[in-house]
């Protein structure tokens, strides 16, 4: 399609990190760790949902770019937050997004030690962090630059990358259930909440990156109207309907709610093929010692 965005490729998808020896699974935990800090993070400071998802979006591309070893998630975040206030025109200051940050780093900090008082009370209004102090100056200077390296990494094609599947959300559940009586104005209500949750799920992984965002949105309302027992039968290609293959929606699923599992079931596989080829060699072994044996006897 005309508007489709520009995707990674999928079948050759070894990233800078795991090309310096970062387990996948590490990259994976980090990826949703830094995408849930700037989901904290904007709401914090109340900015749009679309500029959330923008900064998740430009996170991610930027580590098909560059290494986690060589770049700390910890400041990517910041920048591609700040960037997208620019770009989404939600403009929000670079004081405000480090105090933010500031804030989320030092609320990780207090619940890692296990404080005895309730975390959860916190505010950010607790912790501000000084604007004369050096940490302050540093991280300005690096979300500055930053912002630039990003906006060189993705080519400057923002237009090319950035459609989210949330625009496609309503207009689609519109499509499919307006007209049919048994679904009532709650339910369509409902079927689009559960969806958006499951979009913001998404936008975790880095789905954004492989799939049309009309395919990711196909498979969150697949997803919500799964648990709200809505049946959305196979048979009837409704999903042709948007231009989207069964097996992406199927894949995407599993993604969303599984993210780890990719990671997971490639481990077992590895582990699995060590240990065949363990028994393989004490087989071979064996069978020529005894081989030998009997040659002497």
């Amino acid at each position: 399609m005309i508007n489709d965005i520009i995707l990674i490729n999928k079948e050759n998808i070894e990233t800078p990190s795991e090309k310096k020896n970062v387990p996948k699974i590490d990259e994976i935990k980090l990826r949703i760790y830094a995408c849930q800090l700037l989901q904290e993070a904007g709401i914090i400071l109340k900015r749009k949902a679309v500029t959330i998802a923008t900064s998740q979006v430009l996170f991610h591309r930027f580590y098909f770019k560059k290494s986690l070893t060589d770049f700390d998630v910890k400041i990517i975040a910041p920048s591609s937050l700040y960037l997208a206030c620019k770009l989404e025109e939600n403009f929000c200051s670079v004081y405000k997004i480090i105090n933010t940050f500031y804030f989320l780093y030092k609320y990780e900090e207090l619940k890692s030690k296990h404080y005895y008082f309730d975390v959860k009370n916190i505010k950010v209004d607790h912790f501000k962090i000084d604007i004369e102090s050096q940490e302050y100056k540093d991280m300005k200077i690096e979300i500055f630059t930053y912002e630039l390296l990003i906006l060189k990494d993705i080519g400057f094609l923002i237009h090319k990358i950035n459609q989210h599947p949330h625009s496609f959300l309503l207009p689609y559940i519109h499509s499919l259930f307006n007209n049919l009586n048994q679904f009532d104005d709650d339910i369509t209500k409902k079927l689009a909440q559960i969806s958006w949750g499951f979009l913001n799920d998404s936008m975790r992984t880095t789905l954004c990156c492989e799939y049309q965002p009309r395919c990711i949105a196909v498979a969150s309302i697949f997803l919500a109207a799964y648990k709200l027992n809505i049946p959305l039968i196979k048979e009837t290609n409704w999903f042709k309907l948007f231009d989207v293959d069964y097996d992406d929606i199927k894949n995407i699923c599993i993604r969303i709610l599984h993210p780890l599992s990719f990671c997971f079931l490639c481990k077992l596989f590895i582990n699995l093929i060590v240990i065949l080829y363990a028994f393989y060699i004490y087989a071979v072994f064996f069978f020529n010692y005894f081989k030998y044996v009997v040659l002497f006897f």
